[in-house]
Order: structure tokens, then C-alpha cells, then sequence
């Protein structure tokens, strides 16, 4: 591949404003705004609640609780003296008695004596029951969802070897129970113009040295060779800016503690590469035996002699 003319500066340049809106791998769910879809979140309910951040679905959590206890509290003022143990137009007392009723705790020093008031308890009790196991299952699945926490480097760099270039990411796997049966994929994706004048995305394999390991326990290098079979043989990092290319990774494989399938991604514009460089080892072996994997420097490179 063409080298630039000068060494790519150690601090990424601001992001370019993109001028099509498809390149948008390592970005999140909120960059993506969609037009003519509404986004109910009640008809998706569990879905939100799953991928919302952890202090907005504790925010939503505890918002839903107070506001489902003020309309108790309301209802039972409203009926005034059917709640013995309250103190008559006292709202911190009735809030407080529809807390206890929500949560089926009843201490017993306040209770519903009247009809009306009986029935709202049992209508809130019933929901309580209902938002209770919501709410364990909701926590559970959160908790319980596998994550892969896998580390990329900043930075991807293409390095020449005896005149033959390839591209490099590193990769690291920050838990301490291995990933098993690890299958890392690279893919170029570009927009190409078509003849009818309309863009399409399209995606390229780049083929890797090794690309399924057995075991990762602690970091790997995979390696693209840019050959003649490569689909970044021949071109030049102009084209490439021009088509807003970048190379997306992704890495699936089973977390060997919970048995479960992990997936993690990132993706690589070509103005976060460096070139002529390599990155420097982060794994020692002592000399009593064990090993020491320096993650300080996971991101740490050095130029190519």
C-alpha cells in the first residue's frame, strides 16, 4: 500500500463530519437517528430496559416507584378515615401505607378498616406482585447478560516487513477466565458509487494469519498481509478517505467461567492508523515462572526501524 508523505501525528485529528451517514460502526445506538420509525418504548418494553445505561433504568426505576405510591397516596386520602392508623389530610402517612402495601411488608400500625379501602390494597398489593417480579427479572437479566470485556487498541497500524505490508490491531481479553473457541474477523467497508449515481456500503473479508484461537487468555496480534489478493492491495489512502473506509473487527468466542457467547466490535477509520510502526510487548515471563501482562502499555508503540 502507499505510504502517506509525512507519519501519521501521534493524536488523532478531529473527526471529519461524515457526508453519508453510513459509517457508523463504532458509534452508539443514540448517533443513529431514525425518521418515520417511531421508537414506542412500551411496545418494546424489556428491550429498552435491557440497553438502557445503569443510571438511567435506576433514575426510571425509582421515578415509576415514587410516582405509583403518590397515586395510592392520593386514593387513599381521598377516602379519608378507611385507613386506620393514618392521620386524617396527613400525605406522608398514606404514602407510607402504600409503601408498605406495594411491598406486602405491613407492619401492622396502619391497615384498611373500610370497603373502598380494602379494594385499593388489594389492587395495589396484586400490581406490587406483578412489579416485583418485573423488576427481579429485569435486574437478573441485566446482571446475568454476557459481556465480553475485550480491549482494542487505540490504533490499527500497517507496518512493512521485508517490502511486505499488513495491517495490525491488538486485542485483549481483561478477565481472568479465558475466552474459548475465539474467532476474530477484519472487514473493509466502503462506500462505493454506483452507476445510477446511488452509494452502497460495501464489505470486503480481510483475510488473517490466524484467525480462530482456541484460547485467548491474555492478548493477540491479528494479522492481515496486504498481497496481491488483498482488497487493500493497490489502493491509495486518498481512495480510501474518499470512500470513508474503515476496517471493522469483531471478535465472538465462549467465556469459559459462565459458558456463555461473547461478542465485542470496534471499528478503524483510516485516520486512527499509524504506519511504519509496531506495537511493543506487554507480556514478561518472570523468573520464578509466572507472567506479568503490562497493560499500561497495551496501546504503547514504537516506530519501525
Amino acid at each position: 500500500m502507499p505510504q502517506p508523505s509525512r507519519p501519521v501525528p501521534a493524536e488523532a485529528p478531529a473527526a471529519p463530519v461524515l457526508r453519508h451517514p453510513h459509517v457508523l460502526e463504532d458509534k452508539g445506538h443514540d448517533a443513529v437517528v431514525r425518521v418515520g420509525q417511531a421508537d414506542r418504548i412500551w411496545s418494546d418494553f424489556y428491550h429498552h430496559a435491557l440497553i438502557a445505561p445503569w443510571g438511567v433504568f435506576f433514575y426510571w426505576s425509582i421515578a415509576f416507584y415514587i410516582i405509583i405510591n403518590v397515586v395510592f397516596a392520593l386514593a387513599y386520602m381521598a377516602v379519608g378515615t378507611q385507613v386506620s392508623g393514618a392521620r386524617a389530610g396527613d400525605f406522608l402517612d398514606y404514602f407510607f401505607f402504600s409503601v408498605q402495601t406495594l411491598s406486602t411488608v405491613g407492619y401492622g400500625v396502619m391497615a384498611p378498616v373500610g370497603r373502598v379501602a380494602n379494594l385499593l390494597a388489594t389492587t395495589e398489593v396484586l400490581g406490587g406482585m406483578m412489579i416485583n417480579a418485573v423488576a427481579t427479572g429485569l435486574v437478573f437479566a441485566r446482571f446475568s447478560r454476557p459481556r465480553a470485556r475485550i480491549m482494542f487498541s487505540k490504533r490499527a497500524v500497517i507496518v512493512k516487513n521485508q517490502a511486505q505490508p499488513h495491517l495490525d490491531v491488538r486485542i485483549a481479553n481483561c478477565r481472568r477466565s479465558p475466552i474459548l473457541s475465539a474467532d476474530i474477523e477484519f472487514s473493509l467497508a466502503r462506500l462505493i458509487p454506483q452507476p445510477d449515481g446511488h452509494v452502497t456500503r460495501q464489505f470486503d473479508s480481510l483475510p488473517l494469519r490466524q484467525s480462530h484461537m482456541p484460547v485467548l487468555r491474555f492478548a493477540c496480534l491479528p494479522v492481515h498481509v496486504i498481497d496481491e489478493n488483498s482488497p487493500l492491495h493497490g489502493v491509495t489512502l486518498d481512495m480510501l478517505k474518499s470512500e470513508e473506509a474503515e476496517i471493522i473487527v469483531t471478535i465472538t468466542g465462549t467465556d469459559e467461567a459462565s459458558g456463555q457467547t461473547v461478542f465485542a466490535r470496534t471499528a478503524y477509520g483510516f485516520d486512527r492508523m499509524l504506519y511504519d510502526h509496531h506495537f511493543v510487548d506487554i507480556i514478561n515471563t518472570n523468573p520464578d515462572g509466572s507472567i506479568t501482562v503490562d497493560y499500561t502499555r497495551f496501546d504503547q508503540m514504537e516506530k519501525q526501524p
